[in-house]
């Protein structure tokens, strides 16, 4: 049985309150030491000082994608009933915990339940397309007969998703051949018309008459019958917590941690010692950091410390502010100093014209932004970002970078000695250019055991001044407005949201846009997290 399918059962293990909580810190400090100690401060909670690399283990090296650490610090995570349908016709029947959206009220730190949620003005919405053939289909846009545009390839028993809108219209055509058999080519199989009611659009072929069960081999079956598991899930799933199952079922809670938005203005604190650089270093002690074939003891050592003088001195506190609890959108003002900004901004060279994971080239005014990519290894200062980045989210940073045989204890846990984290995205937008409304997650494919996806966005801002640009998230949940909520760019700023709920299921209403630059340019770089690793 794989950790996935184990993780959605409802089991004991650690409980992360307060004193369990000292108990796994005693248990696993024995491991590694930390390469810091941070001073975690939440409003309406007392100071937490932890291990950062103390919350990635369970008691006998249990899987990361066990099920899973946030139960106690989420409120809102109910048991619900799930069924399991196997290929001889059996079923099995369990439990996981799902998260249902607290009322509306709550963010305002209200009791009145006669508040309301407002509508939006947007009325984008995430679509999936289920393709349970034995066949290879191609998932084209249907705008007309000279209006059809390719999207993606949806393997066999596999799905796929896009941001879309109401009555757009798509069509499954076969691609490809069947193992060593060919298909018919082009042949349209299923038609969709995509609804904001029902965003889920799935084609069978084994209901529809296109092939029958017995044809299908036993790994085909495997799949379908998951597919199925899957389909039962997903409306039980809506009828429960009144919110779209995006995810692939099974799939297990987040291994990392959520920061809480409970309420609109909410206030967390995280004090590190990664401080921001506040003056530029010599170039010669710029080079480039290698951590291959560093030992874990290099690494904790070093902590490039020899560029202290360039330094702010003492302890950096980054205070965290709650924009909006659905989807969770967190303000970080002053995360970067000016001159860690226009550091970033060196790294400009192989800017090329930005492309939409997973779409079609010709979808060229979704994005039209350049982009290039920055490594963690560019420099110090760009290692001291992902530092800090890691300390926001609480997470420890040997998890977003190579490790080597001395970090085993994470990287066999994970099954990877890759990093969590994509090298940062640095973004170029000049005048008229936007990125409109899109999802950071994607749809692994269902038999990944991992189901790994983009788990948290952190965005930076390295200008400010231009009139346009805002980030907005257009379907952000309030009692007051149907317009988007924007967020303006400023020197150093961040923006963390999260692409996942606290039971695993992609957030449709972290759906965000890059609004056009009217007037200058605007800069800013992204880090991509995952959970619980990446793809390759």
């Amino acid at each position: 049985m794989s950790c996935r399918r184990s993780t959605t059962k409802v089991t004991g293990g650690f409980d992360f309150s307060k004193g369990s909580f000292v108990v796994l810190l005693l248990a696993v400090s024995f491991l590694v030491v930390s390469t810091s100690t941070l001073r975690v401060l939440a409003q309406d909670d007392a100071t937490i000082v932890f291990d950062r690399r103390s919350n990635l283990f369970r008691s006998e090296g249990e899987c990361l994608a066990t099920d899973s650490r946030n139960a106690t610090e989420e409120d809102n995570l109910v048991p619900m009933e799930y069924t399991i349908f196997n290929e001889d016709g059996s079923e099995e029947k369990g439990m996981t915990l799902v998260y249902k959206r607290p009322h509306i009220s709550t963010y305002y730190n209200s009791t009145d339940t006669s508040m309301q949620a407002v509508k939006p003005k947007f009325v984008g919405f995430a679509g999936k397309f289920f393709n349970l053939s034995p066949w290879t289909v191609e998932l084209v846009w249907d705008g007309g007969p000279a209006h059809q545009v390719p999207m993606s390839i949806v393997g066999p028993f596999q799905a796929h998703g896009m941001g879309t809108f109401p009555r757009h219209k798509f069509f499954f055509r076969k691609h490809g051949k069947r193992g060593d058999v060919p298909t018919q080519l082009d042949e349209i199989v299923k038609r969709f018309v995509a609804d904001p009611d029902d965003p889920l659009n799935f084609y069978d072929a084994v209901a529809d008459g296109h092939v029958d069960l017995e044809e299908l081999s036993s790994k085909e079956r495997e799949l379908y019958y998951g597919q199925l598991t899957n389909l039962d899930f997903t409306k039980k799933y809506k009828e429960f917590t009144g919110s779209e199952w995006l995810a692939m079922f099974p799939k297990a809670r987040p291994t990392k941690k959520m920061w809480r938005a409970d309420y609109f203005g909410q206030h967390h604190s995280v004090v590190t010692n990664e401080t921001q650089f506040i003056s530029p270093p010599p170039s010669h002690l710029l080079s480039k950091i290698s951590y291959n074939q560093m030992k874990a003891s290099d690494v904790l050592n070093e902590r490039i410390r020899s560029l202290d003088a360039y330094r702010q001195t003492g302890l950096l506190t980054l205070n965290l502010t709650v924009l909006s609890c659905a989807p969770r959108v967190f303000e970080i003002k002053n995360f970067l100093s000016k001159y860690e900004a226009s550091h970033l901004l060196e790294f400009t060279d192989g800017l090329a014209e930005s492309s939409v994971a997973g779409g079609s080239q010709k979808m060229t005014k979704i994005r039209t932004s350049q982009n290039t990519w920055v490594t963690r290894t560019s420099s110090p200062i760009v290692d001291a970002v992902y530092r800090r980045a890691a300390d926001l989210l609480q997470i420890d940073e040997a998890l977003l970078r190579f490790r080597g045989d001395d970090d085993r204890d994470i990287s066999n846990t994970i099954g990877t000695h890759a990093s969590v984290a994509e090298k940062l995205q640095l973004v170029h937008y000049e005048n008229g250019q936007e990125y409109t409304a899109h999802h950071d997650f994607s749809y692994p494919n269902s038999d990944n055991d991992w189901q790994p996806a983009r788990f948290a966005t952190l965005l930076l801002y390295l200008n400010e001044g231009m009139e346009g640009g805002e980030t907005s998230f257009p379907r952000w949940m309030n009692a007051e407005t149907s317009a988007r909520m924007d967020v303006v760019p400023e020197i150093g700023k961040a923006v963390l949201f999260y692409s996942t709920l606290p039971d695993g299921n992609n957030d449709d209403l972290s759906q965000h846009a890059a609004q056009p630059v009217k007037r200058g340019e605007k800069w800013l770089t992204n880090l991509w997290v995952w959970d619980p690793v990446m793809n390759a």
